[in-house]
């Protein structure tokens, strides 16, 4: 029983290390930046267009309970 909380434990700091690796070598080869840059113009696009067909359906709502 032991044996397997070790086999475990072992898997989950050799995942720990893994990831965090793999994000300092992205971190220290300037790789981070880019990427928050590329994620902040990707969620900004998501937001507006969220906003546009927010405003499109009430539009459609407001149509729709008014020729009710």
């Amino acid at each position: 029983m032991a044996s397997i909380a070790m086999m475990i434990g072992a898997a989950v700091i050799n995942a720990a290390a893994f990831t965090g690796g793999n994000y300092l070598a992205r971190y220290l080869s300037g790789g981070a930046l880019a990427e928050k840059t590329r994620d902040d113009k990707v969620l900004e696009a998501y937001e507006a267009a969220q906003a546009r067909y927010s405003q499109e359906r009430t539009k459609l709502l407001d149509w729709i309970e008014t020729n009710r």
